[in-house]
């Protein structure tokens, strides 16, 4: 059995049931191999400027309903703010002056920041600091996209959430899944750095969801992965509790996109 889990980690392609292999073995010796030929491919991904990247988050206004987020427009327990524009770009040049070079802007789905204010302060930024500027805004019209490349954003993240239909719909995610990958595509057409991701950890979902989650990730060839997490179920059989599966997810995504960094994240949206 050892020969097999070293075949299927040795192939170039892999089958739904190839990962749904690596995701559900028990085996505490085989994991142990997994988790280092996994540890192996992320040291030699080529290193991108999201390793150094720190976050603003500029508003926690959201107009969706997304069941899995704090931020949900029906959550009347957090306190809500929205920084001015001034006060995002001073922020930003005080990470650049203390060091960093990629910063990651952040918020729900808030309307106040339409098109002109993201772009004023994308240029602001690049104006006055030599910085990556990646934005993680959801899902926003196509000509926001190209304004905000034209202005000097460098990267784009967006969370695909999940494949499986029944999934999906059962998230009351903003959008459909099919717009999603769409702008995905078209992200990538601007010349943005495009990363993307999934939720591991829905409730009912399983190792064959999570799996084809992680090849359909893999075609779309982006730059870079962040999951993130949802502890919202307690696992999904006796043997694997959410963490586990969340861990598992992580390590056999980077196995199958060797060329991109494959992370945990914060990014739901």
């Amino acid at each position: 059995m050892m020969k097999k889990l070293l075949e299927i980690l040795n192939k170039k392609y892999h089958t739904h049931e190839d990962v749904i292999y690596l995701l559900s073995e028990n085996d505490a010796e085989k994991r142990t191999i997994i988790q280092n030929f996994s540890q192996n491919i992320a040291e030699k991904a080529n290193y991108d400027y999201h390793n150094s990247e720190l976050k603003i988050n500029i508003s926690n206004y959201c107009k969706a309903d997304c069941l899995f987020c704090n931020l949900r427009n029906g959550n009347n327990k957090i306190n809500r703010f929205r920084l001015n524009r001034e006060d995002i770009i001073k922020k930003a040049l005080e990470l650049h002056k203390n060091g960093c070079d990629s910063i990651l802007i952040h918020s729900g789905y808030d309307d106040f920041y339409n098109t002109d204010r993201i772009a004023y302060i994308i240029y602001s930024i690049k104006q006055n600091a030599k910085v990556k500027i990646t934005l993680s805004f959801g899902l926003r019209e196509l000509n926001e996209y190209k304004e905000w490349k034209i202005a000097g954003a460098d990267s784009y993240y967006l969370n695909m959430i999940t494949q499986n239909n029944e999934l999906y719909s059962s998230t009351n995610s903003w959008n459909s899944f099919e717009n999603r990958v769409k702008h995905i595509t078209e992200l990538k057409k601007l010349g943005y750095n495009v990363g993307s991701g999934s939720i591991i950890g829905l409730p009912n979902q399983s190792f064959s969801d999570l799996a084809e989650d992680i090849l359909f990730l893999k075609n779309l060839n982006l730059n870079y992965i962040d999951f993130c997490h949802l502890n919202s179920n307690n696992g999904i059989s006796e043997i694997i509790d959410t963490p586990e599966f969340i861990k598992r997810g992580i390590e056999v995504a980077q196995i199958l996109s060797s060329n991109a960094k494959v992370r945990l994240n914060d990014l739901i949206n």
